[in-house]
């Protein structure tokens, strides 16, 4: 129920932030586009900027890689995912506007769907991989972080002057490539187990921290042309303390802005 209500609002955030910029695109007003900034400075309509925003929304694969765990051995991979709903500001770094400066905060919200009828089991500080013990029907792990994304990204954007002469950017048509990484914190942890007993579905979740880290960080990169690009994770932190599973997220997916 969680991933479906955060799915929704981040599949209703992007569509009204999409929908904003169809409007903003068309040639019979040309006027300035709105911004999330202009709410808290109302002459930016009637000037020049250097720094703008953008919603971002990305939903994507995820895995956890090391100890000698490849890519579906110890969690699936078409069941493991990653979402993200964010506000990015966007500074222009050079006058014609090839260079920025991309930096915000997100909310991030990882899964693993676990094999072999498995789930996570902290013993003192330990977070170990345990056999349930009976059959599953699912066993996922979730992992919701608040994360600071910063990137220096590069691109030709198309500048547009409107009506009142002010002028902006536009990306629709340009293609643009991003590296940089992520750092934050983590804000829960939960694990989810389905199965049947006696003729009957059951649904259990357990919260607990698992002894993860509280600090998450890692590089970040994507490439794309207009609203769309690919993006590429990989977390430099171990996913729990001291534990013998020494595993990173490393996360491929899309991402709309």
């Amino acid at each position: 129920m969680k991933k479906f209500f955060l799915s929704s609002i981040c599949l209703l955030a992007f569509t009204l932030s999409y929908a904003q910029d169809d409007n903003d695109d068309d040639q019979d007003t040309q006027e300035v586009p709105s911004d999330f900034l202009d709410a808290f400075d109302s002459s930016r309509e009637d000037r020049d900027v250097k720094t703008v925003t953008n919603g971002v929304f990305a939903v994507g694969w995820n895995q956890a890689l090391g100890d000698d765990n490849g890519i579906g051995e110890d969690y699936r991979f078409w069941g493991s995912g990653i979402w993200e709903l964010g506000l990015e500001f966007s500074t222009k770094v050079n006058k014609a506007n090839t260079v920025r400066f991309n930096y915000g905060l997100s909310f991030q919200w990882q899964t693993l769907r676990i094999n072999d009828n498995k789930e996570f089991e902290t013993s003192g500080d330990v977070t170990r991989l345990q056999p349930v013990g009976f059959n599953v029907d699912k066993s996922k792990f979730e992992q919701l972080t608040i994360i600071a994304p910063v990137h220096l990204e590069f691109g030709k954007q198309d500048k547009i002057t409107y009506d009142n002469g002010v002028t902006r950017y536009d990306d629709v048509e340009s293609w643009t490539i991003g590296l940089g990484g992520y750092l934050g914190i983590n804000a829960a942890t939960n694990q989810l187990l389905k199965f049947e007993n006696e003729g009957r579905d059951v649904t259990t979740r357990r919260y607990n921290d698992y002894e993860m880290e509280d600090f998450v960080y890692g590089l970040s990169a994507y490439v794309g042309n207009g609203a769309l690009q690919i993006f590429a994770k990989y977390g430099l932190n171990s996913i729990f303390k001291d534990s013998p599973v020494d595993q990173q997220y490393a996360s491929i997916g899309f991402r709309f802005r």
